[in-house]
């Protein structure tokens, strides 16, 4: 769509009704609810006007998913203080504003395409903003230089998962906790 079309109060409005309803309907019921029919009855946006902005559903929820990125808050850079506040923002995102549904959708269907724009536009920028963070804790000398960020990552976000399974939410002072064991169960096995 062209620069000047996008300038138009009616067609900004009218993006902002079909990415909130998109968002709602992958919170909701994942992915696969997010169809043009039910974007179009969920936002009263026309399913023409729809598909004269995005082919297909995958192209829509990717456009949704690339908005809601865009227009979360700016990120701190690496090694500014802000474990807590960036674990909850992060865990927020993936757990409650995107839903359930999507890990289900990505744990049961890791290769489809809808998994594909699922990581790029949802799972990996937050995944992203918690290397940062603990980048940040391995430069103050909290976690040790030899650490495996990738493994660390798994564990953080699969307690998240099993903790939502088990209790049906994080609890404030969940990140609190996870800093806690993260700091002291790694710099107790420092090199």
């Amino acid at each position: 769509m062209a620069d000047e079309d996008r300038a138009d109060p009616r067609t900004v409005t009218t993006d902002k009704k079909i990415t909130a309803a998109a968002l709602a309907l992958l919170r909701e019921g994942g992915p696969q609810r997010v169809t043009i029919e039910a974007v179009s009855a969920a936002s009263g946006v026309a399913k023409t006007s729809i598909y004269r902005r995005y082919a297909n559903s995958l192209e829509m929820l990717e456009g949704a998913l690339a908005d809601a990125v865009a227009t979360t808050a700016p990120e701190r850079p690496p090694g500014t203080p802000g474990w807590d506040e960036g674990l909850v923002e992060a865990l927020n995102f993936l757990l409650d504003d995107m839903g359930i549904g999507v890990a289900v959708s990505l744990l049961s269907d890791p290769e489809s395409e809808t998994s594909r724009v699922l990581r790029a536009h949802l799972v990996r920028p937050r995944v992203e903003r918690l290397r940062q963070l603990i980048a940040a804790e391995t430069a103050a000398g909290r976690l040790s230089e030899e650490l495996d960020v990738d493994v660390v990552l798994d564990f953080v976000l699969g307690s998240a998962y099993s903790h939502v399974a088990r209790y049906g939410s994080l609890g404030e002072d969940w990140p609190q906790r996870v800093h806690r064991t993260l700091t002291g169960v790694l710099r107790a096995h420092r090199p």
